[in-house]
């Protein structure tokens, strides 16, 4: 399933490719068509270990959730849940991204506007209250 949708013939990923890849190939260890060495060479990518981190993150998110597809449906073939989790190009179709972030990072509400009025309309410590 893998092979056929990615094919392994490729020199260079950015991340969002490595993360797409990751999560595949977590998918595909779930319904028990492993790739290490595949898996090994997309962490290889990248030297760093932060970026290296997301990417293993990712894998385990995809793993994690083809686990559950497997446990939840009713004998579920391992196409169908292939196709549940990876849309035909290859992309998750649900975003891996909110599993591989931190969650200080995942947290942050920067779509939110902030808050107006007088600081004393903050929520402020107790230890900061007169």
């Amino acid at each position: 399933m893998y092979d056929r949708t990615f094919g392994t013939e490729w020199d260079d990923l950015s991340r969002e490719e490595a993360v797409e890849r990751a999560f595949a190939l977590g998918v595909a260890a779930g319904v028990d068509e492993p790739r290490p060495d595949e898996l090994d060479r997309v962490l290889e990518t990248f030297p760093g270990s932060y970026d290296r981190s997301i990417v293993q993150l990712a894998y385990d998110e995809g793993r994690t959730k083809a686990l559950e597809a497997k446990a939840d449906g009713d004998d579920p073939n391992d196409e169908e849940v292939w196709r549940s989790l990876v849309d035909g190009l290859g992309g998750p179709r649900e975003s891996p991204v909110p599993a591989t972030l931190p969650g200080a990072i995942r947290e942050l509400t920067l779509i939110e506007r902030p808050r107006e009025g007088p600081p004393s309309s903050l929520d402020l410590p107790s230890m900061l209250r007169k």
